[in-house]
């Protein structure tokens, strides 16, 4: 039998919103990197934010982009919107990131009459509060709806297995990074600029700490940890990467804790490399589960060591003591000690560069890209030809 090309697999992505993210983060990434003579792509938000919408390249999206314009918790217009693209774009695989697009793609997918394979991506580990674990209870028989479960990591899954949560298909797939795009290519000139900007000598000890300003971040614990070290005798300074609700009480504690000149905070940016460059060592003081840290990984694909609390993948991301150290979330006197041992310049840098190397191992945007493309393939049962690597009839 004669051999031909089939047309692209078409593959509906549906986001919460287009607004600044980890998860978001990662479908962008995806978009950026699967390749578009395989999949026609095309993206919808159901919430109408676009901070992320100019970091996709151009070409990526071949089928459509679009908000759905939600303006409540069940929006009927949008479900019909999402439902009639389905038909008119004939999906085969729609993947909706956590579990409020996933309401909405599998309503779609009943209204549309068609039957495209229907994938979660899940990125939440432990429930918080009351509110999530009711709505856990209601999106369950979901899950068991879905072609296929995606995990980002291997303690999530095993977290969700051990709660009885039983997809038809499970898979882990880890977050990953551009390992180019996050290579450390700033010039020291740059990095000494940046740091002078901040009030930061070049031999000064610099952690950072990259995250949005939110109370489960725990910025208020490295301030803790900072002030212990600098009542030790430790020189060293701190810089805040990004913004938040909680800036401007955490710019209230800097200064009531007498750290003003010490710590400094950048604000939002576009492009959060220079920061990173500027630091000698990155933490993640979280008290919520992060379960697997994309802003860890674009800052160990940097070659910096990573500090972080012991929840959700962490433990997958770094090895203790080989290219960071993990510690007991709250524990301010335990993130002091892993502080001090960073401040040796030569042993920073021994773990920044293990760091790059497990990411670039495990961890790279090519790995996580193959994975999916796998995985789309063996839903749709679609045979490749393994010389062309092309889709056949």
């Amino acid at each position: 039998m004669m051999m031909e090309e089939v047309a692209p697999i078409r593959v509906l992505f549906i986001l919460v919103s287009a607004g600044v993210g980890g998860a978001e983060t990662q479908v962008i990434s995806l978009i950026n990197n699967l390749d578009p003579g395989r999949l026609r792509l095309s993206l919808a938000y159901l919430k109408d934010e676009r901070d992320l919408l100019s970091r996709i390249e151009p070409g990526r999206v071949g089928g459509s982009l679009f908000c759905c314009g939600v303006k409540n918790r069940i929006d009927i217009r949008a479900v019909v919107k999402l439902a009639k693209f389905i038909q008119t774009e004939g999906v085969d695989i729609i993947v909706c990131t956590n579990k409020y697009p996933l309401l909405y793609g599998w309503l779609a997918r009943a209204l549309s009459g068609c039957s495209p394979r229907l994938i979660e991506v899940f990125h939440s580990t432990a429930l918080s509060t009351l509110k999530e674990k009711i709505q856990m209870r209601l999106y369950r028989p979901l899950f068991r709806l879905c072609d296929a479960l995606v995990y980002v990591c291997e303690n999530q899954r095993n977290y969700w297995r051990s709660r009885s949560v039983i997809p038809r298909k499970e898979v882990v797939i880890h977050n990953g990074v551009d390992v180019a795009y996050f290579a450390n290519s700033v010039p020291q000139s740059a990095v000494a600029e940046f740091r002078s900007a901040y009030g930061f000598g070049q031999d000064d000890y610099v952690v950072g700490l990259c995250a949005y300003m939110r109370p489960e971040k725990a910025h208020i614990d490295l301030l803790a940890a900072i002030s212990l070290l600098r009542e030790a005798g430790v020189e060293v300074k701190c810089l805040f990467i990004g913004d938040g609700p909680e800036r401007r009480s955490l710019e209230a504690a800097i200064s009531r804790m007498g750290l003003v000149g010490t710590v400094a905070v950048t604000g939002l940016m576009s492009d959060v490399r220079p920061a990173i460059a500027a630091c000698d060592a990155l933490v993640i003081a979280s008290h919520c589960i992060e379960t697997f840290s994309i802003s860890a990984l674009e800052s160990m694909a940097m070659g910096k060591p990573m500090i972080m609390t012991d929840v959700g993948g962490a433990s997958e991301q770094i090895v203790h003591g080989e290219n960071g150290y993990l510690y007991v979330k709250g524990d301010v006197t335990a993130l002091r000690d892993r502080l001090l041992l960073l401040a040796d310049r030569a042993q920073s840098e021994k773990l920044g560069a293990n760091a790059r190397r497990r990411v670039s191992t495990y961890f790279s945007v090519g790995t996580m890209t193959a994975a999916y493309e796998r995985l789309f393939i063996e839903l749709l049962k679609v045979p490749v030809n393994v010389k062309s690597g092309k889709y056949e009839a």
